[in-house]
């Protein structure tokens, strides 16, 4: 087991906060299983989003003193900001295609606020053979300490590092036969990490192994070897590197309609996935 950090200075990947988690799988609130959700705690410091017209509730809550959105900030609500897009699927279906797609050994890109990433399942050696010409590091998303636990040995400042994310990269040795030696490839460590934006949430909530990811970026980021997107409904593929830039320009308080595609209702997702057993 090996926990290190890279030199040089980067903002610490924290991704989405305690709240917005809450949020993003609260089958009873406004925000459940939104592509979008993010609050003034935990946004990306620069993210463009769609434009929207805010619903009552999302107008009010950007007007009101001491709440986590303001106005600059807001991206709107299940029932009045974009959905989640999957080639011609949306919303529920959008989500069931894109697991269905990488449970099948498939590629699938993510892209939403926080980041642009190909991933398939860390476990399928079909699905790596495709990514092996991949450019940059290939790293591993669990979906909770125990996913964590199953594929390294993890000791208390180990997992606290994994949680807190502080540091550039948390290495580890993974244990074998667990997953592939090609999900190392030259390197016997692999960056190992926790969920931080929506759509790494959603997908690990109903996949069963890890993820092995890519950071997408560059102008031959469409060849990648992708079998579809998971994304959101009009948000931009201009720019391809994280952290792009703008938040929403164009922004309607009050408003009662969205020209966006409105999500259904799905099942309820797995257990929070941050929580520890």
């Amino acid at each position: 087991m090996i926990i290190s950090a890279f030199p040089g200075a980067r903002r610490s990947e924290r991704g989405l906060c305690p709240a917005c988690v809450r949020e993003l799988f609260d089958s009873a609130g406004r925000r459940y299983m939104y592509p979008l959700v993010c609050c003034d705690d935990c946004r990306p410091p620069a993210a463009e989003a769609p434009s929207a017209v805010l619903c009552e509730d999302c107008g009010r809550e950007c007007r009101e003193p001491d709440v986590r959105r303001s106005a600059s900030a807001a991206t709107g609500c299940a029932a009045c900001g974009p959905g989640l897009r999957w080639e011609a699927s949306t919303g529920a279906d959008a989500l069931a295609a894109a697991v269905a797609a990488i449970g099948a050994g498939g590629v699938a890109g993510v892209h939403d606020l926080f980041a642009d990433q190909v991933v398939c399942d860390a476990g399928s050696e079909q699905a790596l053979a495709r990514m092996d010409g991949a450019s940059g590091p290939v790293r591993v998303l669990v979906r909770n300490v125990s996913m964590a636990r199953e594929v390294a040995n993890l000791s208390g400042p180990d997992i606290r590092a994994l949680v807190e994310r502080a540091e550039r990269a948390t290495l580890v040795r993974l244990r074998e036969p667990v997953l592939p030696r090609a999900v190392r490839r030259a390197t016997p460590d692999v960056d190992l990490f926790l969920p931080r934006t929506p759509l790494q949430y959603l997908l690990t909530a109903r996949l069963d192994n890890p993820l092995a990811v890519w950071d997408r970026s560059g102008e031959r980021a469409d060849e990648w070897p992708c079998d579809g997107t998971l994304t959101v409904s009009g948000l931009p593929r201009a720019g391809r590197q994280r952290w792009t830039a703008g938040l929403p320009a164009h922004l309607d308080l009050g408003g009662a309609s969205s020209p966006f595609v409105r999500k259904e209702p799905v099942a309820s997702p797995a257990p929070s996935p941050i929580s520890t057993p």
